[in-house]
């Protein structure tokens, strides 16, 4: 197994592409949407292009990503890690932050309105800010690094590569969770879904009453806690 993480992802894709691979769920705006693979890899693609063409990420800088558990926090990560660039829990190069705008990029700040397919903020938003909706769909659906990570190239804070991947566990089953996907610990159940061929339903402001139909509608094989 490669000991790269966009290798690793671009693996799960040629084996099993269009098969769900991250369902996204919404209570309090109802939104359900639902990512194959290959549209993962998409819209990594473009987000990966966003970074380095318009705003110029290099390998070894960091990316903080403030964002709620959102299908869009799982682009950004694949995103980061293409570009070559790593993530970090705490001030990044460059930052992705939702419609509070709470985070805040050394150099550049993106937020996204967080609203369905990634789409723009309907208001001005602060000025200096860049409207990630209103960049992305500019960009191809193909990215080609021109400094792609290594093994060892840093990930998440003073986490490399290999020890993202090797430490995750692979989870071949279909997960329900609502936790922060870009987190430590929500890495290791994206990257082990990733190594293991699962699929995962994430949940923002999940409704307990809604918990069983949800489990048996999404064929959850198993919920895991926060």
């Amino acid at each position: 197994m490669s000991q790269v993480l966009p290798e690793v992802f671009a693996a799960a894709v040629r084996r099993d592409g269009a098969s769900p691979f991250l369902t996204y769920y919404d209570d309090v705006t109802g939104e359900r949407i639902e990512l194959s693979a290959v549209t993962t890899a998409n819209w990594v693609a473009k987000t990966a292009n966003l970074l380095v063409d318009e705003y110029d990420v290099e390998a070894g800088e960091t990316v903080a990503i403030g964002l709620p558990p959102h299908w869009l926090g799982v682009v950004w990560a694949l995103a980061t890690w293409s570009a070559g660039a790593s993530l970090t829990s705490g001030d990044g190069t460059l930052a992705i932050t939702g419609p509070d705008f709470a985070v805040k990029g050394e150099r550049t700040t993106v937020a996204s309105a967080l609203l369905p397919l990634g789409g723009r903020f309907r208001e001005p938003i602060p000025e200096g800010i860049q409207d990630y909706g209103a960049e992305v769909y500019n960009h191809p659906d193909l990215f080609v690094p021109f400094d792609a990570p290594s093994a060892d190239s840093p990930a998440y804070d003073e986490l490399t590569h290999a020890d993202l991947i090797g430490t995750a566990e692979p989870i071949a089953d279909r997960i329900l969770t609502t936790r922060d996907l870009t987190t430590r610990d929500g890495l290791e159940v994206l990257i082990g879904a990733i190594i293991g061929g699962g699929s995962i339903v994430l949940c923002r402001n999940l409704d307990p009453a809604k918990l069983d139909r949800r489990v048996a509608d999404e064929k959850v094989d198993r919920v895991l806690e926060d």
